[in-house]
């Protein structure tokens, strides 16, 4: 009688449960859903792309499944050997040791090391059928012409991980397409795969490690890094990856249950709740609870949360509600609760303490996080204000071409156009118009500019992604200079067209702290579209030997020896960034800016000025104060020619004399050759990869003491879209040269420089002179050819001072920082001040009222003078009679007090008549 109650209850209880048990899909999009799906991909060219896209992926791999059942899960990395299907394994060392117990059927197979390596996986057909030792087939990153090689189990990297994950992602894509098209042969496919791997990880224990080099023991206890199925629980996506099977298959696995499970005798919702369960709870006490590692660690977790049912389905009450407010709400000891997660975001910038990858990426994953969690209730995005404030971030970070900035543990690449996708979806679910149109603006921009495509988006993008952008007039507005105090970033803008525009930034470095590398006092220079002159970032991965090349100074433009990390100063820079803010627009000139930094013994100068609307150049004026410096230099091109001042050639030898007293990583520069550098230097480096060619253009003014060593260095990138058809990317190499200044003080004679970007023939300096080369001041004349009708008679000279004394040249006054004086055939058409007391030529001069420095400016435009001005200042023209000078305020003329005007900004003036 007793066990009949018992019976009674149990069926009872099952079916309470059963009844509890949500309507699948749940996750990403719900039944509900599909109509509005199926007529954007009717009426949308880029939604029908994006189904086509998803279809051809899997549609190869579909079809050798109808044949052959077995072929795609024989590819699954498993315990795969009878008598080994371990049930539970044992790490050491972070690498796996050995196995124990032997499951009903092949388990999961853990990752055989924690590092990376230098592998990929081969492509599925060439992978071994079930592989009983784990051995994987591997191609070289850095030599992918190679024939792939076997590599050992305890030495595959991250390929286990890798080939599981790839297998999962593409059943969660045909699981998609069954959803949307109801064709069975994919919902076969995809519940095989989901299947087989379900409960090979369902009969598999956490791992254990006894050595504790995790952090903790492992198995369930708290503590470590080490996740469920991987060595760090931020790449523990295995569950990630099989959620939307699950989610998106649900009655179809149901009703499909394979003989496996059918052998364990429960319910597909209790077997997989106990696997998913196991990933949550793992992850919740392992794992970091500050920075990247926390948020990532919640991206990674998420699925599995939502895909639970709610908290009365389980005897415990622990359903998705209750592990979902650990992420909205709750912070433990081991993760930190969405609000204090963005407590680590700057309220003065929006940006995270990290190098961009890390930090722009936790913001997008915050923001793929937080729609499937509004579709289950939860708003995260209107009641966090600073998720939009950080999302919006990125953009003074993108350079024209929609990449973004590089520096620090970052690969580069486009800007994260999936989190501007989430947050115009959210804005147009909560009727945000301006919202809608501002986002709208910034996806047309990634189009545009050939970064993004729509058509190319995931599975969840077509979910996701609103039908059309909203036509709008609203232009994505960029920022002339943006600086992080907390990156030691400064960038600065002049246009932002792929063609046109120009870009620097200019960085200190940090000792290996918040992903941020001793790159010295590093610049970067913009031309065409792309990062000429950009950090080096194709190191295979922290723990290898080429990350000390990549990650330094020397995979850096710097000077070396002496400063590589530390505290910088910003003497000056114009535009200039309020301390409240993160960019300025508010400008003395529309053609120049500068930035001067100073960092430990190093003071560096950089410049930019427009000469046309097509055409300009940079100035970087390096000092450092050491007797013995080399100013080292990368830049995109597969042909370098260098030559002296006067046009003569250079009389290159080989040499083996670089050393590595100042760098061990000189060690990477390969077929080194030098040449004595008595005279000014001609550098070009050219891509004939493009049509037409990129060239940047370098002049050097010559010192005493140098020698110029021509060095081959190690790709920049293994990321192909950061540079221009793959130029200088794995497992290309790069230009690069030092110039190295020998027992002669790099502060009292610095290395002068200027840089000029063109395509093609459309080279615009015509000749470089120095006028004045002293401890304190320099003086540089640049004169453009005539190649439009503003370069006609076109002429800068570029003042730089630290002395701060009055400085005459050729009936130019001087006295400041820095200064430009630019002219045309018809006379002088403007004058800069970026920072300094005076500055004049010609009849023309701006002088500081206070005798404090300020930043002003005097422009001609279309026959009327405007100024620009920090503070008051007075100016002086040729006056053709006149006796004073009048500023319009107001829509009127107002006589100058004293021939004094206020601080102002394009301010008309004219003489008195």
């Amino acid at each position: 009688m007793m066990d009949y109650k018992k019976t009674v209850l149990a069926l009872l209880a099952f079916f309470f449960c059963s009844v509890c048990v949500a309507q699948h899909p749940q996750v990403y999009v719900q039944d509900a859903d599909k109509p509005a799906i199926l007529q954007k991909i009717q009426n949308y060219p880029w939604a029908k792309e994006s189904l086509e896209g998803i279809k051809k992926s899997v549609d190869k791999y579909v079809s050798i499944h109808e044949k052959d059942p077995q072929w795609i899960i024989s590819r699954l990395a498993m315990y795969w050997k009878p008598g080994q299907h371990y049930t539970q394994c044992y790490i050491n060392n972070e690498t796996w040791d050995y196995g124990e117990g032997n499951a009903p059927v092949p388990t999961v197979r853990l990752p055989g090391m924690r590092t990376w390596n230098e592998y990929n996986n081969v492509p599925l057909e060439d992978r071994i059928p079930f592989n009983e030792s784990g051995d994987m087939l591997g191609v070289s990153k850095k030599s992918p012409s190679y024939k792939p090689v076997l590599v050992s189990y305890k030495k595959s990297g991250h390929l286990i991980r890798g080939n599981n994950a790839e297998i999962l992602n593409l059943a969660q894509r045909a699981a998609f397409v069954y959803w949307v098209t109801g064709d069975e042969k994919y919902a076969r496919f995809a519940t095989d795969i989901f299947n087989t791997w379900l409960i090979g990880t369902y009969y598999m224990e956490p791992p254990l490690d006894p050595s504790h080099r995790s952090g903790g023991p492992g198995g369930y206890a708290p503590g470590g890094i080490m996740g469920y199925y991987d060595y760090e629980q931020i790449h523990d996506n295995l569950c990630f990856e099989a959620v939307p099977t699950y989610d998106l298959l649900f009655g179809y696995l149901k009703a499909h249950p394979s003989e496996a499970m059918k052998a364990i005798g429960k319910p597909l919702e209790t077997i997989a709740a106990t696997v998913f369960k196991r990933f949550v709870e793992i992850g919740m006490v392992r794992g970091g609870n500050k920075g990247n590692w926390n948020v990532n660690g919640w991206d990674i977790m998420m699925p599995g949360i939502l895909a639970l049912e709610t908290n009365s389905f389980y005897p415990d009450g622990k359903g998705r509600e209750y592990y979902l407010k650990f992420y909205t709400d709750n912070t433990t000891k081991y993760h930190d609760a969405l609000p204090d997660i963005l407590r680590a975001y700057s309220p003065v910038t929006g940006l995270w303490g990290e190098a961009p990858g890390y930090g722009l990426g936790t913001i997008a994953s915050v923001l793929e996080m937080a729609l499937p969690i509004y579709k289950n209730g939860v708003n995260t995005i209107g009641s966090n204000p600073m998720i939009q404030k950080s999302t919006l971030a990125i953009i003074p970070w993108l350079d024209a071409r929609g990449n973004m900035v590089l520096f620090g543990d970052m690969r580069g690449g486009p800007g994260n156009y999936t989190a501007f996708e989430r947050l115009l979806t959210y804005f147009q679910w909560v009727g945000d118009t301006a919202g809608v149109a501002r986002i709208s603006a910034v996806i047309q921009q990634g189009i545009d500019a050939k970064q993004y495509d729509r058509g190319k988006d995931s599975w969840k993008g077509l979910c996701y992604n609103l039908a059309t952008l909203k036509a709008t007039k609203t232009i994505v507005p960029y920022a002339r200079a943006a600086y992080s105090e907390v990156h030691r970033h400064i960038t600065m803008k002049n246009g932002n067209d792929t063609t046109n525009g120009l870009m620097f930034t200019l960085y200190g470095g940090y000792h290996r702290n918040l992903h941020l590398s001793p790159n010295g006092l590093a610049m970067q220079l913009y031309g065409k579209g792309w990062a000429l002159s950009p950090d080096a970032a194709g190191y295979e991965s922290y723990w290898s030997d080429d990350y000390n090349y990549h990650q330094s100074a020397t995979g850096s433009n710097t000077i070396l020896p002496g400063y590589t990390a530390g505290a910088i100063k910003i003497n000056a820079m114009e535009p200039a960034v309020d301390s409240g803010s993160f960019t300025s627009n508010k400008h003395i000139s529309e053609n120049v800016s500068f930035a001067d930094v100073s960092a430990g013994e190093k003071r560096r100068m950089v410049a930019m000025v427009r000469t046309s609307a097509t055409t300009g150049f940079y100035v970087d004026i390096f000092r450092s104060d050491l007797n013995d410096n080399d100013y080292l230099y990368h830049n995109l091109g597969n042909n370098l020619s260098f030559s002296n001042g006067d046009g003569s050639k250079l009389d290159f030898a080989p040499t083996t004399d670089l050393g590595n007293k100042y760098n061990k990583a000189y060690s990477y520069f390969r077929d080194v050759t030098k040449a004595p550098l008595d005279n000014d230097l001609k550098a070009t480096w050219t891509i004939t990869k493009t049509n037409p060619t990129i060239s940047m253009d370098m002049w050097m003014l010559g010192a005493k003491s140098r020698e110029l060593y021509n060095l081959i260095a190690p790709y920049t990138s293994n990321i192909y879209s950061v540079t221009p058809n793959k130029v200088n990317a794995v497992p290309d190499s790069t230009h690069a040269i030092i110039v190295r200044q020998t027992g002669s003080n790099a502060w009292k004679t610095p290395f002068v420089t200027v840089f000029e970007p063109y395509s093609g023939n459309d080279k615009s300096i015509n000749t470089i002179k120095s006028l004045a080369a002293s401890a304190g001041f320099n003086a540089l004349q640049i004169e453009s050819k005539p190649l439009n009708k503003d370069l006609q008679g076109r002429k800068e000279t570029v003042l730089y001072g630290i002395d701060d004394s009055l400085h005459t040249i050729l009936d130019m006054g001087f006295k400041g920082l820095f200064g430009v004086i630019s002219e045309q055939k018809g006379g002088v058409v403007a004058l800069y001040l970026g920072k300094g007391k005076l500055i004049g030529y010609g009849g023309y001069e701006i002088q500081s009222v206070s005798g404090k420095d300020i930043s002003a400016g005097l422009v001609q435009s279309e026959g009327h003078w405007y100024y620009s001005a920090d503070a008051a200042i007075t100016i002086a023209m040729p006056r053709k009679g006149g006796l004073g000078v009048q500023y319009m305020s107001g829509g009127v003329f107002v006589k100058a007090n004293s021939g004094m005007l206020p601080a102002g900004y394009d301010v008309e003036i004219r003489m008195d008549k």
